[in-house]
């Protein structure tokens, strides 16, 4: 009695499925988490910018989630932006030499609730007081060094909400 050998056909299919799955997770592995971030519903996205230039702006790219707003300098570096893709949520982060101007935007005498999000390039503590807006519904101060603007929890009177991607209101 002799034994065959040979593959079969369901060894065949087997040894391709394996193949295509070992392939899939090497390419996933290289292209990094952001293949990971397009298929996974309900993220909360983050990306780098190392200058403005960079980075897309609105009216000028298709990325509308990460578009810098208006009231960025165009010298800002070492950019971070995270976002909420399904909640009213928008954090910025730069350094600027120029800095914000301050006069174009509005004081704001209240906290607004604080952080609609969290990022892990913010502080621990953000202030409450001494805040500005740009007319953008984010709240906008310098801390250190740094630039940071975040959409609040609740609402800013007045401002363009949909530039903060906030769809309560």
């Amino acid at each position: 009695m002799s034994i065959d050998t040979r593959p079969t056909t369901a060894r065949r299919t087997l040894r391709i499925a394996l193949a295509s799955t070992a392939a899939l997770s090497a390419l996933l592995l290289t292209a990094g988490c952001s293949v990971l971030e397009d298929i996974v519903p309900n993220k909360t996205p983050q990306k780098h910018f190392a200058t403005y230039s960079d980075a897309p702006r609105s009216g000028e790219s298709d990325d509308m989630a990460f578009f810098m707003p208006e009231w960025v300098p165009e010298d800002a570096k070492d950019i971070d932006v995270r976002l909420n893709a399904s909640a009213p949520g928008y954090v910025i982060g730069f350094a600027s030499k120029e800095g914000v101007d301050t006069d174009a935007c509005t004081p704001l005498d209240e906290s607004y609730g604080g952080t609609a999000m969290t990022a892990d390039f913010l502080p621990e503590e953000l202030p409450t007081k001494g805040l500005v807006t740009c007319g953008d519904g984010r709240a906008v101060t310098e801390i250190d060094g740094r630039w940071y603007g975040w959409t609040t929890k609740d609402a800013i009177p007045g401002q363009h909400d949909s530039n903060t991607l906030r769809t309560d209101g």
